[in-house]
């Protein structure tokens, strides 16, 4: 494939897209968020994209049987989940495999499209030609159409090269050659006259889902299932992605806090945070590099892995704010209330609940039997759940329930009645 007719570093450009990158900090996200935080900050001034970095997720997704679980989250869920801090209306549309077709979607005001497509097919980035994977790009049309911008804010050190911020512009033929054969999903983009979340909210659902963690042993199986992998090279390489992405979110996350609450001791205690993830990737890259030589796996990895997961957690709990005397609801006790309400509802064994990760593989689950369940949970706790929480997927799961209540019961010190 031939190179572009013309590719400059975003820091050398005048433009208010380019602009926005000079705003960001590149190096605190990851490749489907950056480009998506330029768009936002070229809408709603700079800083915007910092909401991002306002939620601390814990979960992990399940692995299957053999695999190894992980942080990463698809580009579907991940633009799903980003508009809303974003304050952006970002409607998804059917994949396209032809460079053309998506060349004729390019909004013909110059506007830009993000795309989420194959970095292997992109030659500004060092994966091109090397490795497969999900890669956002802003793609708008210059010159009456005639050529095709490539903004890429990206920022990383990969194994083929350094990745920086970047326009690429091309002739809109060979732009579109470059998505022939390989599907690329279009994102229109506008802006919304939201306003960011409150901070107390985020911090209550931070502390919801960091109680959750607390209240079992996530972490320590997180940690394990990377330690006891047979494949060492492999759970050493995929660790280190899982802690390149967590270094990521923890930094963004530190940058969001100390933009609400500039030198409070949570801000402190955010960018400790940050600082240790950023030690352990240092110690994950190391380790993986001893591996690929056959040499032994550093075991403090896989203890500094769990802690880190931990200390995180608590950090979260401790953030919120509260009135002398309150205290955060008890975790592991509100997972039995649910668990046995459940339970009881469907007229089925406690341990089978607790077993599952979807309830409504549980038979007799159906929409009845989800009402009367939160209704339960209602009465015993005293409170009323607000409509917008009582998604089905939250519904559906043990550890959606419990973190509702969590999220519902944090005000106030309660007991089920």
């Amino acid at each position: 494939m031939s190179a572009p007719a013309e590719c400059r570093p975003a820091s050398e450009l005048a433009d208010p897209l380019v602009e926005a990158i000079r705003g960001i900090d590149t190096t605190a996200l990851d490749c489907v968020q950056v480009n998506a935080a330029v768009l936002a900050d070229a809408a709603h001034g700079a800083g915007a994209h910092l909401e991002l970095g306002g939620r601390l997720r814990f979960p992990v997704r399940a692995a299957a049987p053999g695999a190894l679980p992980t942080v990463e989250q698809p580009p579907a869920e991940q633009i799903e989940q980003m508009a809303g801090p974003l304050r952006l209306a970002l409607d998804t549309g059917t994949p396209v495999t032809d460079g053309t077709v998506l060349m004729d979607l390019l909004p013909k005001d110059g506007s830009a499209l993000y795309v989420v497509g194959d970095a292997y097919r992109m030659p500004w980035l060092p994966y091109h030609g090397h490795q497969h994977m999900d890669h956002s790009v802003l793609l708008r049309a210059v010159d009456g159409g005639a050529r095709v911008e490539a903004v890429d804010a990206y920022d990383n050190e990969t194994p083929y090269g350094r990745a920086e911020p970047v326009v690429c512009v091309y002739p809109r033929s060979q732009a579109a050659a470059l998505f022939d054969g390989s599907p690329a999903v279009p994102v229109t983009a506008r802006p919304l006259p939201a306003e960011p979340e409150p901070l107390s909210r985020v911090l209550g659902r931070n502390a919801g889902d960091a109680a959750l963690l607390l209240a079992g042993e996530a972490p320590e199986r997180y940690a394990a299932a990377f330690r006891d992998h047979p494949d060492q090279k492999t759970a050493c390489g995929a660790l280190l992605l899982e802690t390149w992405l967590l270094n990521r979110s923890r930094r963004l996350h530190a940058a969001w806090v100390a933009h609400h609450a500039p030198g409070s001791a949570h801000a402190e205690a955010a960018a400790e945070r940050a600082a240790a993830w950023d030690e352990l990737t240092g110690q994950c890259y190391l380790a993986s590099r001893r591996v690929e030589r056959g040499r032994p796996v550093p075991p403090q990895i896989h203890t500094a892995l769990a802690r880190l997961l931990r200390a995180d957690a608590e950090t979260a709990v401790q953030a919120v704010p509260r009135e002398p005397g309150e205290t955060m609801p008890d975790p592991t006790s509100i997972r039995r209330t649910v668990t046995s309400t459940v339970a009881d509802v469907l007229g089925t064994d406690p341990e089978a609940v607790a077993a599952t990760d979807d309830l409504s593989r549980l038979e007799g689950f159906a929409s009845f039997q989800m009402v009367e369940t939160v209704e339960r949970l209602e009465d015993a706790y005293g409170v009323e759940f607000a409509p917008t929480d009582l998604q089905p997927a939250v519904l559906r799961s043990v550890d959606g329930l419990v973190d509702l209540l969590l999220r519902t019961t944090r005000t106030r010190e309660v007991t089920p009645s």
